[in-house]
């Protein structure tokens, strides 16, 4: 698969881009307010029940291992690879935005499943508890150096198809996005409170992802692939500022 087009000049009219670039927004809005319901259906419905494993503290935080939020995980796991299958299929088609909708929805579950889910269940092991990893913590930062290089070879290698390049993106869009202001609290944990740290990184960071976006999506998109991906990121800007300055 060839890189998406980029270039240092707009080439599309101001209806392209806002056909690509804004108003696919509304849809990844939908696609995530949707899966984000459901996933609080299972987790609500599995309230009270005995949990799967002992309630322990991972990172700072009281984990909520439910017997829904497990099936959910499982689900939510497996499911994410079918739509990633399908993405990939529709983008060797040529059609480019189903492939889209369909990658943005696999990789959010994939997130859902493991970044939201995975770390509240752990295995006993003699006198100790086995924790899956809480990727969007303190502890992961290895792990987001790695997976950056891994992105990094696999984009100069032309590695991935359309659908699945969404996938990836839109699983490690959600993943960063959470880390930026999760993950680097312990840094600063001395000088300001929790709070005020995503605040900061809400604003900060979030706005400057979203100035990128539209810059990129405007100026230098040259085809449809790549103002799409301007689109994700805007979202993913979006996501940081309102989960930050808003404190979702």
């Amino acid at each position: 698969m060839k890189h998406f087009e980029w270039s240092p000049r707009p080439v599309a009219s101001a209806k392209t881009i806002g056909k690509e670039v804004f108003l696919p927004l509304t849809g990844i809005i939908g696609i995530t307010v949707l899966l984000v319901a459901i996933l609080y259906a299972f987790i609500l419905s599995g309230k009270g029940l005995a949990p799967v494993v002992p309630v322990h503290v991972d990172d700072g935080e009281t984990v909520d291992p439910n017997p829904f939020r497990f099936a959910f995980m499982l689900i939510g796991f497996s499911l994410s690879f079918v739509l990633a299958a399908i993405s990939e299929h529709k983008g060797r088609q040529g059609r480019t935005l189903p492939a889209f909708w369909w990658g943005y929805a696999g990789g959010t579950l994939l997130w859902q499943s493991v970044g939201e889910c995975a770390w509240h269940f752990s295995i006993r092991n003699e006198d100790y508890l086995m924790c899956f990893p809480h990727i969007e913590g303190a502890s992961a930062v290895f792990m987001v150096l790695i997976v950056t290089i891994f992105l990094l070879y696999c984009y100069e290698r032309k590695a991935f198809g359309w659908g699945m390049w969404v996938f990836v993106l839109s699983f490690v869009g959600n993943w960063f996005g959470h880390f930026i202001q999760i993950g680097t609290y312990p840094l600063v944990s001395n000088m300001m409170e929790e709070r005020v740290w995503f605040q900061l990184t809400g604003a900060i960071i979030g706005g400057l992802t979203c100035i990128a976006a539209i810059l990129l999506g405007i100026f230098s998109a040259r085809d449809t692939k790549a103002r799409l991906c301007s689109c994700l990121m805007l979202y993913f800007g979006v996501g940081i500022i309102v989960t930050g300055v808003a404190g979702l």
